[in-house]
């Protein structure tokens, strides 16, 4: 897929504020057709690792490293989980968050290093900002709570992880690692379409991703603003962690790139390092490109836009309409806040489980936190009513068509990429996964 600059980290002549080659710089921004990859290219791209070093994730990846050199897990520390050892890893990552997302928004939006906005018509409000950077808060959160369980989970022997020294020692180890840090982000792009093709189910879209999506003309700290359930089936692309056996680095590399990799593709700009007219054109036409440009999934699902306005590529409902120019807005339902609120309880009560060990109904806590969300979705949306069919917007798909068109298919991946391991991992939080590592 053409998306972001072929130099190396995904530069463009060296640049990171040039758009891509691919973008025809006389058409308005967002016009220029995108042409799917071919599978078998993706693939020459992986195996010669040209998908790490000239690419974006090259940027994630030094970041993952110098973190994990420079502010190393502490084993006997993460024996005992407190919520102090929380807070301080918690500092940690939003001085990470808010040094890379305030990057990207200050270059942009107040220096203005780039020239081509998507829709020049419009800027974030300082409310728009201010609603953004709260919910990316909670993002980072919830992530420093899933990297320090799992710190703790590899201390008291409750995972099984490869130990720095014998990634340094046995050949076999070090090429386990090379391979994990070439995979992850492959692993990335198909979690995220399937998750989000899950999210965007009439439950959990009407009372979780809509959160989102109230971020129409998209900035930086829109890519992590998400409801915490969003967050929660988000960092459950955490999951090779949980059932694989690798060194804690690949734990936090992965974590990395989920908190990291949404910033500069929700930038609103085509102009610069990672724009993702892809991405843009699914908060703008909400109803196409659910995954990321770089693994043609979209295209083979018939649900991938090429542009702003006359796509030949699109098969799915949504309409080709004009944009039109509104302000922010965060108001919300009745039932839209009752699950806000059922949905944080049970996902604090859960970590407070966690982090005390309160194991007696193992099994149906971790199942309260997996599948809770959905079922609480559905018992508010049964009560509060719906004009949608539970199935909308796939409603048109048949429940068991073929590989291009199967509701059944991509919501059955979509549970079993980003719901089932949230299970297990609450499993092993109390030592009763027999899948995991």
């Amino acid at each position: 897929m053409s998306g972001a600059g072929g130099g190396l980290a995904g530069t463009v002549d060296g640049s990171f504020f040039k758009a891509p080659t691919w973008v025809d710089l006389k058409k308005p921004p967002g016009h220029t057709p995108q042409v799917p990859t071919p599978w078998m290219t993706w693939a020459i791209k992986f195996v010669t690792t040209q998908s790490l070093f000239y690419s974006p994730n090259l940027v994630w990846l030094a970041f993952a490293v110098g973190t994990y050199i420079f502010f190393p897990y502490n084993m006997e520390e993460a024996k005992v989980l407190t919520f102090g050892w929380l807070s301080t890893r918690f500092s940690l990552n939003m001085a990470i968050m808010l040094s890379y997302y305030g990057f990207w928004h200050g270059t942009l939006y107040l220096a203005q290093w780039a020239n081509r906005k998507f829709r020049d018509d419009s800027a974030p409000s300082l409310f728009n900002l201010a609603h953004n950077v709260w919910y990316s808060t909670l993002g980072t959160l919830q992530y420093t709570v899933w990297e320090i369980v799992f710190v703790h989970l590899y201390a008291t022997g409750k995972l099984s992880y490869v130990q720095d020294r014998e990634v340094l020692t046995s050949p076999t180890e070090m090429i386990k690692t090379a391979m994990w840090i070439l995979f992850i982000p492959i692993w990335r792009s198909f979690h995220f379409y399937f998750a989000h093709r899950l999210l965007h189910v009439r439950v959990l879209y009407k009372y979780v991703h809509a959160l989102h999506h109230r971020n129409t003309d998209i900035e930086p700290f829109a890519g992590l603003s998400m409801h915490p359930v969003e967050h929660l089936y988000y960092f459950s692309c955490l999951a090779p962690s949980i059932y694989f056996r690798t060194s804690p680095f690949i734990m936090l590399w992965n974590g990395i790139h989920l908190l990291l990799s949404p910033a500069a593709s929700h930038s609103g700009w085509e102009d610069h390092f990672q724009s993702d007219q892809f991405h843009y054109l699914h908060h703008a036409k909400f109803e196409c490109n659910y995954g990321s440009a770089s693994l043609p999934l979209d295209h083979w699902f018939g649900t991938f836009r090429d542009r702003m306005k006359g796509s030949a590529t699109y098969k799915g409902e949504g309409k080709d309409v004009p944009i039109k120019q509104s302000p922010f807005k965060a108001s919300a339902s009745a039932s839209f806040n009752a699950y806000f609120l059922a949905s944080s309880a049970v996902l604090v009560l859960v970590t407070v489980a966690i982090f005390e060990n309160i194991d007696s109904m193992p099994v149906v806590t971790a199942f309260t936190l997996s599948f809770g969300p959905i079922l609480i979705g559905s018992i508010i949306r049964a009560i509060a009513g719906d004009s949608q069919p539970y199935t909308w917007p796939f409603h048109k798909e048949p429940l068991l068509g073929n590989l291009h068109q199967s509701f059944g298919l991509n919501l059955g991946c979509g549970v079993l990429f980003s719901v089932i391991p949230v299970y297990h991992f609450v499993l092993a939080s109390f030592n009763s996964c027999g899948l995991c590592a």
